[in-house]
C-alpha cells in the first residue's frame, strides 16, 4: 500500500475490510483518498471507481464494501459545491472524460478567425488546448483545481500556452466585450437556463460566437432557443435523443443532449 494513502486511513481510522462507515466517514475517506491522489501523466486514464477500489483493497478493504463506499460518496457529493469539487478533482486526476475536442467545436472554428476565446468549466483542457493549438488565445476556469494542473501539464506537453482559473460559474468574472468565442461543453450549464444569453451578450465582443453543446434532462424546439438567444444569430441548433451522441460525453449515452451554436448580431 503507498505510504500516503496508509497514512491516511490509518490516522482516520477507516482501516478494515468489512467495517460499515457512516456516511460521515465514508466521505471523509472519499475526500482524503482523493487530496493525496497524484494525478496520472498526460494521456493515462484509470477509471475512477477502480482506482479507489484498488487502493482500498491494498489498505485491507474488501472490493464489495470499498465499491459500496465509492456509490456511497457519489450520492454524498451532491450535498455542495465543495463536495463536488472533490470528485471532480478525483476523477480528473484520474484522467476522467474525453480526450478529444468538442467535434461541434471542430467544425464551427473552421471558419472563425482565431481571437479571444473562454471555456467554462474546462475540465482537464482538451477544448483550451485544441484551441490555444490553433492560434486562439484561450482562457478557461473550472472549480476543481486539480484539473487545471492536469490541464497546463498537458498544455505543457502540447508546447502551448493557455491561462486558467480557479472559479465556479457564479463566481467567474465574464467581463463586457471580452471574448470572441465562449465554449460551454458538458460544464453543467444548460441550454434551458435564461441567464447565460444575457451574460454571453454583454460578454462578447460583436460577431462573437457561442458553442453550447450538453446533456439535458428538458426537451427544446429551435424556436424556443431563438426566442432565448435573443440579440444572437442562431447557426446550429438540435435536439437530439439518448444514445445519439456517442463519439462524446458519457451523459449522452443516456440523456438527450443540445448542441447549440449562436453568433452575437
Amino acid at each position: 500500500m503507498k505510504v500516503g494513502l496508509a497514512l491516511v486511513l490509518v490516522a482516520l481510522g477507516l482501516c478494515g475490510r468489512t467495517a460499515t462507515f457512516s456516511d460521515d466517514e465514508i466521505w471523509t475517506q472519499f475526500s482524503g483518498w482523493v487530496e493525496q491522489l497524484k494525478a496520472l501523466p498526460p494521456g493515462e486514464r484509470v477509471q475512477f471507481k477502480n482506482r479507489f477500489v484498488k487502493d482500498m483493497a491494498a489498505a485491507d478493504v474488501d472490493e464489495q464494501e470499498a465499491g459500496r463506499r465509492f456509490e456511497r460518496a457519489s450520492v454524498l457529493r451532491r450535498a455542495s459545491t465543495d463536495r463536488e469539487r472533490v470528485c471532480w478533482n478525483g476523477a480528473f486526476k484520474c484522467g476522467g472524460g474525453p480526450d478529444a475536442p468538442l467535434q461541434l467545436l471542430q467544425k464551427t472554428v473552421r471558419s472563425i478567425t482565431p481571437g479571444r476565446a473562454l471555456d467554462a468549466g474546462m475540465g482537464r483542457g482538451r477544448n483550451t488546448i485544441f484551441l490555444a493549438s490553433l492560434g486562439w488565445d484561450v482562457t478557461g476556469y473550472d472549480m476543481a483545481a486539480d484539473a487545471l494542473k492536469v490541464a497546463q501539464a498537458a498544455a505543457e506537453a502540447a508546447r502551448v500556452k493557455i491561462q486558467t482559473m480557479e472559479a465556479r460559474h457564479d463566481t467567474f468574472q465574464f467581463g463586457e466585450s471580452q471574448w470572441d468565442l465562449i465554449v460551454c461543453s458538458y460544464c453543467y450549464m444548460l441550454l434551458d437556463d435564461n441567464q447565460w444569453p444575457k451574460l454571453f451578450l454583454k460578454a462578447l465582443r460583436p460577431g462573437g460566437v457561442v458553442v453550447f453543446q450538453s446533456a439535458t434532462g428538458s426537451r427544446q424546439t429551435a424556436a424556443m432557443q431563438a426566442e432565448r438567444w435573443k440579440g444572437f444569430r442562431l447557426l446550429r441548433f438540435a435536439d437530439l435523443d439518448a444514445g445519439m451522441v456517442e463519439t462524446d460525453w458519457v451523459p449522452s449515452k443516456t440523456n438527450p443532449t443540445g448542441m447549440l451554436v449562436a453568433r452575437k448580431e
